[in-house]
Parts: structure tokens; C-alpha cells; sequence
């Protein structure tokens, strides 16, 4: 997660979407508090009633933890990120729009690991080191993977070591460093709570995605919050287990449930990156899951890719794979699960042909699939939840090649939805600001077609007008505005009301909530009206 400064607001759910030391002081070798001893019945205790054994294993494992701090923090950055520049009046060009980040250097001759959501849309990128020195860096982006490299021109820089993430185990503990609110150096501990976590994401704007799926997450409960993102979750070894890319939360803070991209994978697609520039992906046309572990066990498999669905018409369809295959090797690469899988569509360039060795009732097969280039990512986590209407599966439209039978039927689920309260928010007569945006009160009908509580407040954004006010702030379909210029909004009379106390060129704060897999993400703009 990004931190916004106050010209822009963004909390990314995760977010890694998705940690705490900048105004703690690590005291490794400087002053240790004396411990406080008192005498009873001739024999010395200390407080607490412990023994001088276990206060030594204390102050050890104290020792050890401010000594890790102290380790990993020279090679952890925080990043800024400016997004568009406007005139002050004068001639001089200032910024309008930002965030903040985390990240880490992953190679000594500059170059440094972020999520790409800490730097997508921006037009300029800094990298602050530990030692405050500052560089401009040059941003290779994986939009897809929520993985970004920053190049910055310094040699000789402090590192950080990458863990086989496939290593890690729930319950181990860990380090999550970062900027949380632009608190530098911020240093957190925690536990792996789980592995193998899929999650989709409610997105920055600017990458041109409503959400980022990921199909493989670290789970731990170390405080993350926003400004982490893109900062490096590490073991007791100092290694990097993970990137922290999102919080799970309600409130916009931690709940103690953040999520972070393996090593393994953020190591794979740095590398293509700094080799390559760019990732292109190959498809197979499958959506694999990895095989649950009563399924392995009945299989007698050590595991293996499941195909889930087959898309109509692409690679694997073509020679035959289907529904239900479970796929354990390409080009004679063991696949162990749905990562395997997807990376390999990595590794192989698109045109080129590929083994694929399956299992289909316990026999094995083998087909020679032609790859082909992955043009658009598959919507993020279609398939996670059913989503219906007249009885179709939408994750089904979604996939499907045919959009214009997607687009019928979200016309016609438009027209049937009660729209009753609609209005346009902003007078278009001269002189008067303008919104850009269609809302409608919260009923029943519109708080189940967008996933919004009960217990949320405020007016829904029905349609958004290319390239007006609120498209340009970010403002999507499906959000609830619930405040203007520091003033709730209950109703859409409310807003037009308060919006005709605007004029061009006025500027207010608006507070939005975005739901999505029953989260929430708040988003706060200073917007400007013309």
C-alpha cells in the first residue's frame, strides 16, 4: 500500500494491496535500561518474578530482534511518487497528485524492488536510501504481477538476500519494514499465518485495472499498513520471504491481516524485468487452481496444476485438454502447482510449442500445444466468486471471447436495476462546477448490484463521464461518495444541493468508499471543479 499525501488519498484493501521503525530508535549498542532487583527472604528475584535465566533469554531474543532491525534497514527505500503536474499561476509547474512507498535494493549496482501499484501512472520516481541520499529512478513495470524495478544510477549498495519462499511455514516469525504514512524505516514483527492465499485486490486507477488478482500470497500478522507496500517482509535470517503488497481492513489501518507476493515469484519477474524490460506472457488457455490435499492424497500425487475451466477455442481446447486434467509437466518441467503453471507461461515465448504432460482419470497423456501471446489479462479472480444473472455465470462472460454478449446483458441488467434516484450531480450551465458523474441513492436494488453494506452512508456514482472531473480523479462506477467539502452526503438532492455552492476553478475534499469481495477502500481527492 501506498501512502497519499494529502493532495491525493488512497488506501489500498489489502493492498498490499499489503510494519513499524521510523520514529522507533534501535538501541543495539547504546543505552540498556538497568534491571530493577529486589531482595526477599535472602534470595535475589528479579521483577517479574522471573529468573536470571529466562531474563537473559529476554534481553537475547531482544538483542536479536534490534540486531535483525538493524540489518535489514540499510537496504530498505522509500519511494515517491509524483503523478501529474499543473500550473501555479505563475508559470511553474508543481504537482498535483502523489504517493508514497516502500522497497528494497536487490541488486548493488541500483536496482530496487517495489510494487508496481507504488509507482504506476507516475511521471516522476525518487528513491530516498537509508543514508538520506536521493536518486531519480528509471521504472520497469509487471502491472500484472504487482511487481515493479526502479534502476538508479549508485554502485556499491547494501542488499538483501531472497528466501526460497517455498520454504516458508505458517507460524514462523517475520519482519515487515516499510514507510507506513511516510514513516521511514518502519519496522514491524509477526508470524506467517498461512500460505498459498489468493486474493484480489481493489486497484490504483492509474494502472487501468479495477482489480489486481493474486494467486499466491503470504499471509502474516505483523503490522502493515498504508505506505508498506513494496517494502521487504523478511525472516530471522534477514532474508527476503516476501514483498508486503496488502492489507485486509475496514477502517483503512491494520487489522493484522496483510498479505505479501513470495520471494520466489517477485525474484522471477525482477529478473525478466531487468533482463527484458517487460514481461510478455504466453497463454495456455486454462485457469489452473493447485490440488486441495485430500485430492492429492486420494491421487497419490505430490502435485500438479488442476484445470479448473478450458477457454473455448484457445491452445489447450484445441488439442484436446479438458475440464478436470490435471497437468504435471511442460517441456519436461515438473508443475507443482498453479504458480508452476503460470510461470512457465513466462519462461515460454509466445508461437512456440510446448509438451504438455496430463492426467486425465488416472491415465497420462501428453499434447504439443502452440503457446499464444496473452493480449489481456484475465479479469482478476473471475472465478473466486458466482456472480449471476438470468441464471448465467458472469465470471463465464467474462472469459468468454464474445464481449458484445457481455455487453448486452450488463445493458440489460442496467435497465432493470432501480435507478429511480438518479440525477446528474453537476449544473452544466457556465460558470458552475462540474462533477462529471451520474448517482443514485442507495437502494436495495443498487447496494446488491455493487456489493455495498448496509451500514454504508451516502450516494452512488451510477455513470462516470470520459475524461471529466471525477474519471480523472479516479472516481469508478459503483463508489459511494460520502462526503464533500468536509460535509456528509445523505441523499442525491443532498449533493446537488452542495454542489451548487460550487463554482469552476473551486476546489473540495471528497471522501469515497469503494467495496469489492466485502472489503473496503477508502479514497479521499482534493478535487478541483471545472
Amino acid at each position: 500500500m501506498k501512502t497519499v499525501r494529502p493532495w491525493t488519498a488512497y488506501v489500498m484493501i489489502a493492498g498490499g494491496f499489503v510494519a513499524g521503525v521510523g520514529t522507533v530508535v534501535s538501541m543495539t549498542n547504546g543505552f540498556h535500561p538497568a534491571t530493577a532487583m529486589a531482595k526477599s527472604s535472602g534470595a535475589t528475584k528479579l521483577v517479574g518474578n522471573i529468573s536470571a535465566e529466562e531474563a537473559t533469554t529476554l534481553h537475547n531474543l531482544n538483542n536479536s530482534l534490534t540486531s535483525l532491525a538493524q540489518y535489514v534497514k540499510p537496504a530498505v527505500v522509500h519511494i515517491r511518487a509524483i503523478t501529474g503536474r499543473e500550473s501555479d499561476g505563475q508559470g511553474k509547474l508543481i504537482p498535483i497528485s502523489g504517493s508514497e512507498g516502500a522497497g528494497f535494493i536487490y541488486r548493488k549496482d541500483g536496482y530496487v524492488i517495489t510494487n508496481d501499484h507504488v509507482v504506476s501512472g507516475a511521471d516522476q520516481v525518487t528513491v530516498v536510501l537509508n543514508d538520506g541520499r536521493e536518486f531519480k529512478g528509471a521504472v520497469k513495470r509487471a502491472p500484472e504481477w504487482d511487481v515493479a524495478v526502479i534502476k538508479i544510477e549508485a554502485n556499491d549498495l547494501p542488499t538483501l538476500g531472497m528466501s526460497d519462499s517455498k520454504s516458508v511455514l505458517p507460524g514462523q516469525m517475520v519482519m515487515a519494514i516499510g514507510s507506513p504514512y511516510g514513516l521511514e524505516n518502519s519496522v514491524t514483527f509477526g508470524h506467517v499465518s498461512a500460505v498459498k492465499r489468493e486474493n484480489a485486490v481493489p486497484d490504483n486507477v492509474m494502472t487501468g485495472q479495477t482489480e489486481r488478482f493474486y494467486p499466491d500470497l503470504i499471509q502474516t500478522d505483523a503490522a502493515i499498513n498504508v505506505g508498506n507496500s513494496g517494502g521487504p517482509l523478511v525472516n530471522i535470517d534477514g532474508q527476503v520471504v516476501g514483498m508486503n503488497s496488502s492489507i485486509f481492513t475496514k477502517t483503512g489501518g491494520s487489522n493484522g491481516i496483510a498479505f505479501a507476493i513470495p520471494s520466489n515469484e517477485v525474484r522471477f519477474l525482477a529478473d525478466i524485468l531487468i533482463q527484458k524490460g517487460k514481461v510478455v506472457r504466453s497463454q495456455i488457455g486454462v485457469y489452473p487452481r493447485d490440488l486441495k490435499p485430500f485430492e492429492l492424497s486420494e491421487k497419490k500425487l505430490s502435485g500438479g496444476a488442476y484445470v479448473e475451466d478450458v477457454s473455448p477455442g484457445g491452445p489447450a481446447d484445441k488439442v484436446g485438454i479438458k475440464k478436470g486434467d490435471i497437468i504435471v509437466k511442460i517441456n519436461s518441467k515438473a508443475i507443482d502447482g498453479q504458480i508452476d503453471l503460470r510461470n512457465a507461461m513466462l519462461e515460454i515465448a509466445p508461437g512456440t510449442k510446448a509438451t504438455v504432460e496430463y492426467l486425465r482419470d488416472g491415465k497420462s497423456g501428453s499434447a504439443s500445444v502452440t503457446l499464444e501471446e496473452a493480449k489481456e489479462a484475465k479479469p482478476a479472480a473471475s472465478k473466486a466468486k458466482a456472480y449471476t444473472f438470468d441464471g448465467n455465470d458472469l465470471g463465464d462472460l467474462f472469459d468468454s471471447p464474445d464481449m458484445k454478449k457481455f455487453q448486452d446483458r450488463m445493458k440489460k441488467f442496467k435497465s432493470q436495476d432501480d435507478s429511480s434516484g438518479e440525477a446528474d450531480v453537476a449544473p452544466l450551465h457556465s460558470g458552475k462546477a462540474k462533477f462529471g458523474v451520474e448517482i443514485g441513492d442507495l437502494t436495495p436494488a443498487l447496494r446488491k448490484k455493487y456489493g455495498i453494506p448496509d451500514s454504508a452512508h451516502g450516494v452512488v456514482i451510477a455513470s462516470v463521464e470520459p475524461g471529466g472531473v471525477a474519471a480523472k480523479n479516479g472516481l469508478e462506477v459503483g463508489d459511494v461518495i460520502e462526503s464533500i467539502g468536509g460535509k456528509k452526503v445523505e441523499s442525491v438532492q443532498g449533493l446537488t444541493s452542495e454542489m451548487g455552492n460550487f463554482n469552476w476553478g473551486d476546489k473540495a475534499h471528497v471522501k469515497v468508499s469503494r467495496y469489492a469481495k466485502n472489503a473496503q477502500m477508502s479514497i479521499e481527492r482534493d478535487i478541483t471543479f471545472k
